[in-house]
């Protein structure tokens, strides 16, 4: 649906084109389109003029002579056409406005949800649809900041309350998503649970994002085009919205997509962190450094954990997932043949490129796993091998990190009899962050007595 900066550059392209231009006739094709009287608009508005076109929020308002005003909204994919002959019918055209110069103006609509209210200068600002139009969402002034604070202060989604068009007019599931992207805000997070200073972070948000876009001409997303020949640059400056599965451009996290009240949403969960699901406990480090032994330690404390490794041995278990393995690998992979997942092995650590696209895939199913676990459940406790690398911390509210040396972590793997050399390359890439408040740095040394009482103390502060 096009949106307030779609909505201006509409107005702003049509207006030279139909100023002074007299109405011969006017032609409507599908008769819903007009929500006042069907006849008294065809009839009370030929002879009259053109003389300036207007917008509040997503409506336009056609003022002509006589002091007629046709209110209209484009609704999900409706659009002016101008045309320099009376030629202007085509499939999805709605009504057509023929002007005494030979010229028209079309207005086609593919899902026939758009309308048109015939009112006046003096009445239609107070038509119901417009009386109950908020605040105009780019032009949001400090004065403004209380009023509107009291209304976002609501049990509903932060994302719903901004496309609640009678407190802010003019925002859509585009600037929603990039608004909440920019002042990293969770779109489920409630209105009444977010402080004033976020609030106002929003508000300078919205009025900084929409005139950008109304100066790049919008975002034309999909089907919508503002008019013939017009197409605005906005989307190529799109940091969150319709970007779902691909990096976070500011920490590389995957993009996520959920619906809120029906609404497709777009958002980074490690930048707009959901503070519920903040709440589980990682093991984390390289191969070889004793993750679980760590993990068997917090299930004798009575915690309920989880290993990461074993769940996705689980999902590569399923056929659908085992066989979108093997497409990847492009080679024959059975999680419980040794032969096929030693060969997946090899082929990884030769190709980085594979290896990275097999992460790609199965990261995504496992957070989901993850997520339900850690909703239902208090402090559960995972090692989770790849966390940094699968961008999981937003799911966790302490993450143990172990510091290993190398000789030490080369005689833990001998102790496992693995083949060291292909377990160090295939786990190279191992990424730490050590920046986090919530990160608990502890040093195996081989001493399980030693490593034990670290995890005591860390216990004792969660």
């Amino acid at each position: 649906m096009p949106e307030l900066p779609e909505v201006e550059t509409v107005i702003n392209t049509i207006r030279p084109h139909i100023i002074n231009k007299e109405i011969e006739k006017i032609e409507v094709y599908y008769d819903r389109l007009i929500q006042s009287n069907l006849d008294e608009f065809k009839t009370k508005l030929i002879n009259q003029k053109f003389i300036n076109v207007t917008r509040y929020g997503k409506f336009i308002f056609l003022h002509l002579t006589n002091d007629f005003v046709i209110i209209t909204h484009l609704r999900m994919e409706g659009k002016f056409r101008f045309e320099n002959s009376h030629n202007l019918r085509k499939k999805h055209t709605s009504a057509g406005f023929f002007f005494k110069d030979g010229t028209s103006l079309a207005f086609d609509d593919t899902r026939k949800f758009g309308l048109m209210y015939l009112s006046d200068e003096a009445n239609f600002k107070e038509t119901k649809m417009i009386k109950k139009l908020g605040i105009e969402a780019n032009k949001i002034s400090e004065n403004d900041y209380e009023f509107l604070i009291k209304k976002f202060k609501k049990n509903k989604c932060i994302k719903e309350l901004l496309l609640d068009q009678s407190i802010l007019a003019g925002i859509g599931n585009i600037y929603a998503d990039e608004i909440l992207f920019s002042t990293k805000i969770n779109p489920f997070r409630k209105g009444n649970d977010i402080s004033d200073e976020k609030y106002h972070e929003i508000f300078q948000a919205s009025n900084q994002i929409l005139n950008k876009a109304i100066t790049l001409g919008g975002s034309t997303i999909h089907s919508f085009h503002p008019s013939e020949g017009v197409d605005g640059k906005f989307q190529e400056t799109l940091l969150c919205y319709g970007k779902s599965g691909t990096p976070c451009p500011n920490c590389n996290t995957t993009l996520h997509k959920d619906f809120i009240g029906g609404r497709g949403t777009t958002f980074c969960p490690n930048c707009q962190i959901d503070k519920s699901l903040e709440k589980g406990i990682a093991i984390t480090g390289p191969i070889g450094s004793g993750k679980s032994t760590i993990l068997n330690y917090f299930k004798e404390k009575g915690f309920i954990t989880y290993s990461c490794d074993e769940m996705v041995h689980k999902l590569y278990e399923k056929p659908e997932i085992s066989r979108k393995i093997s497409q990847i690998l492009n080679a024959p992979f059975d999680i419980n043949n040794k032969k096929t997942t030693r060969l997946a092995r090899k082929i990884m650590i030769d190709n980085p490129e594979i290896k990275k696209k097999i992460e790609s895939y199965i990261y995504p199913i496992l957070e989901k796993e993850m997520v339900l676990i850690i909703k239902n459940n208090e402090k559960p406790v995972f090692e989770v091998p790849t966390l940094f690398k699968a961008h999981l911390e937003y799911l966790f509210k302490t993450i143990i990190v172990i510091e290993i040396s190398k000789e030490q972590q080369i005689k833990n793997l001998e102790n496992r009899n693995d083949d060291i050399n292909s377990s160090i390359n295939l786990n190279k890439d191992y990424e730490i962050k050590k920046y986090q408040d919530k990160i608990k740095i502890v040093k195996a040394d081989g001493n399980f007595n030693n490593l034990y009482a670290q995890i005591d103390e860390i216990i004792k502060s969660i």
